[in-house]
């Protein structure tokens, strides 16, 4: 708001100054007419510049909003929809909040597809969990903690690391068994976690 009032007092002024720098043309001081042109073209510019300053906030803003919004998300972790068609159930994992007004109502779920879809939503939660613990284990602020609680948190990754590989291969065998399709990913086997 105070750039836009700065903006409208250095135009006014431009154009004052201009208004001068012409008078002073038409009465032949020529030095003055001058010098009147060069503070008009000055506030022009400083206004000019101020514009865009003003601009770039807005767009600085709206970047980072963008980005805070994106990382809400990636913390909230990926979440697991169970979608039966046709007898036939399919699970997958990152859909839309819109993609969830097509999903099967729990009541009309087989017990076998409650089942596979109540772990696939406890996967879901433990990866995001996994996740986040991950992400602390990098941060500066673990390294302050005292020895033993480094060393629990590790205990609890790992565990939860090797959890979720446990709850990965139940949900395919349930899957399998109550023969709905299975569209999940497993964590790496081949990369341990990094406090193991």
């Amino acid at each position: 708001m105070k750039n836009k009032t700065v903006i409208v007092i250095l135009s006014v002024l431009a154009v004052m100054m201009y208004t001068v720098a012409v008078i002073n043309f038409c009465l032949g001081e020529v030095l003055n007419g001058i010098a009147c042109v060069l503070m008009a073209s000055s506030d022009a510019l400083i206004a000019y510049s101020l514009y865009h300053v003003g601009q770039l906030g807005r767009l600085a803003k709206t970047t980072g909003k963008i980005l805070v919004d994106m990382l809400t998300q990636f913390a909230k972790g990926v979440p697991a929809t169970l979608t039966v068609k046709d007898g036939k159930g399919t699970l997958t994992l990152g859909h839309d909040e819109d993609e969830d007004k097509g999903e099967t109502p729990e009541d009309e779920l087989t017990e076998d597809e409650k089942r596979v879809k109540r772990m696939a939503q406890e996967y879901d939660e433990l990866r995001g969990r996994y996740e986040r613990l991950e992400a602390f284990v990098q941060s500066d602020t673990f390294n302050q903690l005292p020895e033993n609680k480094r060393t629990l948190l590790m205990c609890q990754g790992q565990t939860m690391y090797h959890y979720m590989n446990i709850l990965t291969q139940r949900i395919r065998i349930e899957a399998k068994e109550a023969n709905l399709d299975v569209d999940i990913k497993e964590p790496d086997t081949d990369k341990t976690p990094d406090h193991e």
